[in-house]
């Protein structure tokens, strides 16, 4: 994580930079109605935005290659325990109260325990030794099954906003937008085990790993806001996010002394996301 930290003070303090001088008619909104319909305060300027959510992740192209150099890519179904989980962030931004508004996050998804039985073999053998041995060669054996494993990722990440009816001039306390967002995340994959009813050994894990990789993420969502003008501006944001955090390998060192995988587990890691958030300016005006 330490390397996420020069990044995200650089583009925090660039996006500062940007809205230096506020425009004089958004400093001049005032009164509580235009037309009988709530009207917002100035959000103008810097913002803190903390948010807690729920993420429903989607593990998929699952495989591994065993430590004979002659063995078949093994692919798998990766199944996880939960649904659920719980997914969390804090931001800082900027809003220029023109329809954009863009910020820099820390976030982290929790950790996600699954297992992953046998799909296929890349040289089309199956993945259990056949019931009726007279159909198939005496040597065939099954393949292995991933009976434990687990994975978290965090990182930073950059979210450009955009609310198209306050972008045409729009007041209201009630503004849908979009989002999209780019960064980098730091997967952890914990220790795995395989086991394999036909081998010699049956069970054998092999040690966790970690790696950076690019994450990037669309969405919508709508925000409103909670205080009458006049006071401090507190807006409460709904969200749907799609999230995608790139590829997490397991470790190939095994821990019970043998024989390493050419390439441990590895897993593609997506998320869909339900957040609720809290976005609180930094400046009254």
């Amino acid at each position: 994580m330490h390397s996420f930290t020069p990044f995200a003070i650089t583009l925090a303090t660039s996006l500062g930079s940007l809205g230096l001088a506020a425009p004089s008619e958004v400093l001049a909104q005032s009164g509580d109605t235009v037309f009988g319909q709530p009207v917002a305060s100035v959000t103008y300027g810097p913002y803190v935005r903390l948010e807690l959510g729920a993420a429903k992740h989607d593990l998929s192209d699952a495989y591994w290659l065993p430590p004979g150099e002659d063995d078949p890519r093994i692919n798998f179904d990766p199944v996880a325990e939960d649904d659920w989980r719980g997914l969390g962030g804090i931001a800082i931004g900027y809003d220029w109260q023109n329809g954009f508004r863009a910020d820099v996050s820390l976030f982290s998804t929790g950790k996600i325990a699954f297992t992953a039985p046998c799909s296929s073999a890349s040289d089309g053998s199956p993945c259990d030794t056949p019931a009726d041995i007279n159909e198939a060669s005496l040597d065939t054996k099954g393949h292995a099954d991933i009976t434990e494993a687990s994975l978290d990722s965090k990182g930073v990440m950059a979210s450009l906003f955009y609310a198209p009816m306050e972008a045409r001039g729009s007041n209201a306390v009630l503004q849908p937008f979009f989002v999209a967002g780019l960064g980098y995340v730091r997967n952890e994959a914990g220790p795995w085990t395989r086991t394999n009813a036909d081998s010699g050994k049956q069970d054998r894990t092999f040690a966790g790993s970690s790696s950076t990789d690019m994450a990037w993420s669309v969405g919508a969502g709508a925000a409103l806001q909670l205080t009458r003008p006049g006071e401090w501006p507190v807006i409460l944001e709904a969200t749907y996010r799609y999230y995608d955090y790139g590829s997490i390998s397991g470790g190939v060192e095994a821990l019970d002394g043998g024989h390493g995988p050419r390439q441990g587990l590895t897993v593609d890691h997506t998320d869909h996301t339900i957040g609720f958030a809290i976005r609180v300016p930094l400046t009254r005006y």
